[in-house]
C-alpha cells in the first residue's frame, strides 16, 4: 500500500506563534553559525534578537508583510511570508524545520503562491543568496535571474503559467528548500 502524502495548509501567524517563528529561524542559521565557533548561548541571542528585527522590518513593507505557519498534518513545520501588491507579489521568506526539508514542501508552497498570483494577474519578485542552494529549486520553479551583484540574486516569476514543480518526495531530506531569501 501506498504511503499517503502529508496534508498541507497554511494559516496567519499569530504572536503565540512567536517562539516556533524563532526556533524555526534559528534552524536555518544555526549551521552557519555554529561553522564559525559560535556557541549555543550565542546563536540564541543573534538569532532571537535578528528574528525580532525581521519581523518589526517586515512591518515596514507596503502592503505589510504576511506571515503564514506552514503546517503539515496540522504541525507547525515552517513559515512563509509574502508581501501582496497589485502590481507584483514579493516572496520574503520561506524557511523549513530540518526535518520537514527535502520533501517537496518548498516546491509545493512556490506552486501555490504561483496559482494564487497567476490568478490575480500579477508576477513573484524574490531575492537570496547567490550561492546558496534554494537558487536551483527557485529556478526548477520557473524563477528567472534578473541581477545579481554576486552577494545577492533577484529572481522574478512573471505573471503566466507556472511551471509544475515536482510531487513532493518522501525521502532524501539533505536539501535546503527552507533557506531564507530575505
Amino acid at each position: 500500500m501506498a504511503k499517503q502524502q502529508p496534508a498541507l495548509a497554511l494559516r496567519p501567524a499569530t504572536e503565540q506563534d512567536a517562539a516556533f517563528l524563532n526556533a524555526v529561524y534559528r534552524s536555518v542559521r544555526e549551521p552557519e553559525l555554529q561553522a564559525i565557533g559560535w556557541p549555543d548561548t550565542q546563536i540564541d541571542a543573534f538569532c532571537a534578537m535578528q528574528h525580532r528585527f525581521r519581523t518589526a522590518g517586515y512591518g515596514q513593507y507596503l502592503p505589510p508583510v504576511e506571515t503564514r505557519l506552514v503546517l503539515c498534518d496540522d504541525q507547525p513545520v515552517g513559515m512563509l511570508a509574502v508581501c501582496r501588491n497589485a502590481e507584483r507579489w514579493v516572496l520574503v521568506n520561506i524557511e523549513l524545520l530540518p526535518a520537514a526539508r527535502g520533501q517537496g514542501i518548498g516546491a509545493e508552497l512556490i506552486t501555490r503562491l504561483q496559482q494564487e498570483a497567476q490568478a490575480a494577474g500579477v508576477g513573484l519578485r524574490l531575492q537570496a543568496a547567490s550561492a546558496n542552494p534554494v537558487v536551483h529549486l527557485y529556478e526548477r520553479c520557473g524563477f528567472a535571474s534578473v541581477a545579481d551583484d554576486g552577494m545577492v540574486r533577484q529572481m522574478e516569476w512573471p505573471h503566466g503559467k507556472p511551471r509544475r514543480a515536482s510531487a513532493r518526495k518522501s525521502g532524501n531530506r539533505g536539501t535546503n528548500e527552507q533557506q531564507t531569501v530575505d
